[in-house]
């Protein structure tokens, strides 16, 4: 079917469409990255920026040969996806927004964790802080993540927790933090001029980013659909996947 690339959020992986494979895979033809600088993906030593991000999208569907998707982004998946259908409209088909970039970003945030992340202050810290990450506080983080914790079981823990150890690096999401506000002064401005259908979806329970951005989100962008999930979190797709998959394939 037609090609839709799934793009996950920050400092996740290609795991979090893990429930989106079989269902999707039967109408369309999947492309899951896991973003540079994360999950398995080369991590150079470069600046994150937001325009660094797009240039990177719009070289892999190059390198795949995709002159035009539809793309699904869960959270800074979603900015990136934005990013693209700003600076270069013809690649992208249409979109589906997950818990995505809303204008006015930080004052969005409802994790107190994401504020404190944002106001480090220092790469070094925080780069200490992301080596000593273990498998309590990766039940911690993750349980924030959804509304029924019950689905991170030990071995969800594991995963992660091993992803980080084998293949993480704490430079590119400790610099990918720093240049938020690149976003903000960069794209989200411009967010009213998206011209491709776009789908809106938001868990009702989400800790992390308030459900009154996807409100936000809805109201900016013309002609955009907002669907919100009672008792769900910030992960939809992985926590309701029969309910979002439903939405992307509509």
């Amino acid at each position: 079917g037609p090609p839709v690339v799934l793009l996950h959020g920050y400092a996740g992986a290609i795991w979090n469409w893990e429930h989106q494979l079989e269902p999707l895979g039967r109408r369309f033809t999947l492309f899951i990255p896991d973003l540079i600088g994360q999950g398995l993906s080369d991590k150079p030593r470069v600046a994150y920026t937001p325009a660094f991000y797009v240039e990177w999208l719009r070289g892999f569907l190059d390198a795949v040969g995709i002159e035009r998707a539809a793309i699904v982004g869960h959270s800074m998946g979603g900015g990136l996806a934005l990013g693209l259908s700003l600076a270069d409209p013809d690649r992208v088909d249409r979109l589906v927004l997950i818990s995505g970039f809303p204008q006015g970003l930080l004052e969005h945030l409802k994790s107190s964790q994401l504020k404190r992340l944002h106001q480090f202050g220092s790469g070094w810290l925080f780069g200490l802080g992301y080596r000593l990450l273990g498998r309590r506080i990766f039940r911690k983080l993750l349980g924030g993540l959804v509304w029924d914790r019950s689905l991170v079981t030990p071995a969800v823990i594991e995963r992660a927790y091993r992803l980080r150890k084998d293949h993480g690096k704490a430079r590119p999401l400790w610099s990918s933090l720093t240049h938020v506000s690149d976003w903000e002064h960069d794209y989200a401005p411009r967010l009213g001029s998206v011209q491709c259908p776009v789908r809106i979806i938001w868990g009702q329970q989400d800790r992390f980013i308030s459900p009154a951005a996807g409100e936000d989100l809805h109201r900016t962008i013309p002609g955009s659909r907002l669907a919100v999930l009672p008792e769900t979190g910030h992960l939809p797709m992985w926590e309701r996947p029969d309910d979002v998959n439903k939405l992307i394939t509509d």
